[in-house]
């Protein structure tokens, strides 16, 4: 990603992180940034160090090999691993880290390394351990886990959201692809002519699945509305008014029938929305590095070629800022024993031919140097994901502020976002609880 405008991210006092105030402070083999690190790389010391990681069957299998292959290149490590799905795992890495059992090694979600401390940095400071080349990263990309001044993690890569179109449909109408909200509307009255109210066969426009695409569509909507990114230092941006005009703005695709209403979705909130499997919708709105997943899904994976990767769709046809963020990172414990050992499996891992093919684009395009030239080299980033980044490397980049995906604040958007497609609420209160509400949460990280 070329083009980029970086949020001001600041690491404050967060009440989840209460627990982890103790966190490198023990001096049972924690190091702190500062003193003895323990075992050199290739020293052939026995070392043993843990590593752990969430994802799918696919991921698990190729980190596994990564490990294989460090222990192969070095003799005397052995590296333990741990792994399991999402659902539960960041509420498993804040018990160990209360405990101080930690991996050495973690995966770490973008918002953890901001979240997990009271006010500072709770993984060790990359910048004091020679054996990550972080040069290897664009240093606004670093800036994204910086928190109080160290470097609490490092990014796999950077996403963001893509609006992928099933041209086939489009082409059977006669129609081109729309790029302001007044022609998605347009094309909605021919695709959709023939809905009905059940939503049984129906056709749509676009459609944004499950809770946090809504979310991240109207987010998106709201900074090109404004100009103005949700978050800075703690506060809401938006007054009401301009909350009501976007939210009225979403609302009236769904009564245009240009998207599903509430009461039409189908209750799969993933790839296998049998609504885009079976090509009845004209677009979805997904992360660029996993759209892999939507395309195998798009009518059995026999089809691919049927769909595109669209220009953003804006009111009047303008090229916005859109957001992006890393998708995942890689930090080392502050209890680690071997922290010099544990930053040179990450570097490994992004330096070594044999361990990035391993690891192919299961993770996504890598925004790593070395790693990303080994992938473009070995072909690895190609058809719609390889589309997708092009899109996004044309449009200016801004970071999401870490606290937009925390889980109270974001809950709280849900709820308001539900409440208004239920007809529970109306714009008016929607716009004003999507404030308030927020803002309470956000009150609650920075007190």
């Amino acid at each position: 990603m070329k083009k980029r405008v970086i949020a001001k991210i600041l690491a404050c006092t967060l009440t989840l992180a209460a627990v982890l105030t103790a966190c490198g402070k023990s001096d049972s083999g924690s190091n702190g940034g500062s003193g003895s690190t323990g075992a050199e790389p290739g020293s052939g010391e026995e070392v043993t160090l843990t590593f752990s990681w969430w994802g799918s069957e696919e991921r698990h299998e190729a980190m596994e090999q990564v490990a294989k292959l460090y222990e192969e290149a070095n003799e005397g490590v052995t590296i333990k691993v741990e792994y399991g799905a999402w659902d539960g795992w960041q509420q498993k890495v804040l018990t160990q880290m209360k405990g101080q059992t930690e991996p050495d090694i973690m995966q770490v979600n973008y918002n953890w390394v901001h979240s997990f401390g009271k006010g500072s940095n709770v993984f060790y400071d990359l910048n004091e351990l020679s054996s990550l080349d972080l040069s290897n990263w664009d240093a606004d990309y670093l800036k994204a886990m910086e928190v109080d001044g160290q470097q609490a993690a490092v990014p796999h890569g950077m996403t963001g959201r893509v609006q992928a179109y099933n041209a086939a449909l489009f082409e059977e109408y006669g129609l081109e692809f729309p790029t302001t909200y007044d022609e998605v509307k347009a094309a909605a009255e021919i695709i959709g002519a023939d809905n009905t109210p059940t939503g049984a066969d129906n056709k749509y426009v676009l459609m944004t699945i499950g809770k946090e695409c809504p979310d991240l569509y109207i987010a998106q909507m709201l900074y090109n509305h404004t100009g103005k990114p949700m978050q800075t230092d703690g506060k809401i941006n938006y007054t009401e008014a301009e909350v009501k005009e976007v939210l009225d703005l979403y609302m009236s695709l769904s009564e245009s029938g240009a998207m599903p209403t509430f009461q039409q979705e189908d209750p799969i909130d993933n790839e296998s929305n049998p609504v885009w499997t079976s090509g009845r919708t004209g677009a979805i709105y997904e992360w660029a590095g996993t759209l892999n997943k939507y395309t195998a899904a798009y009518k059995g994976g026999d089809a691919v070629d049927e769909l595109a990767i669209a220009p953003y769709i804006t009111e009047d046809g303008s090229a916005p800022n859109v957001y992006v963020k890393p998708n995942l990172g890689y930090a080392v414990s502050k209890n680690s024993k071997n922290p010099e050992v544990a930053a040179d499996f990450i570097n490994f891992m992004f330096t070594d031919e044999e361990a990035v093919k391993a690891l192919g684009t299961n993770l996504g395009i890598s925004s790593n140097k070395v790693t990303n030239e080994i992938q473009v080299k070995e072909g690895m980033i190609e058809g719609k994901v390889k589309e997708a980044y092009e899109v996004l490397d044309s449009y200016e980049q801004t970071v999401i502020d870490p606290y937009f995906e925390d889980e109270n604040v974001r809950g709280q958007r849900y709820i308001v976002i539900e409440a208004l497609r239920t007809g529970s609420v109306d714009s008016t209160e929607a716009a004003a609880e999507y404030i308030s509400k927020q803002q309470e949460e956000l009150d609650k990280l920075y007190d």
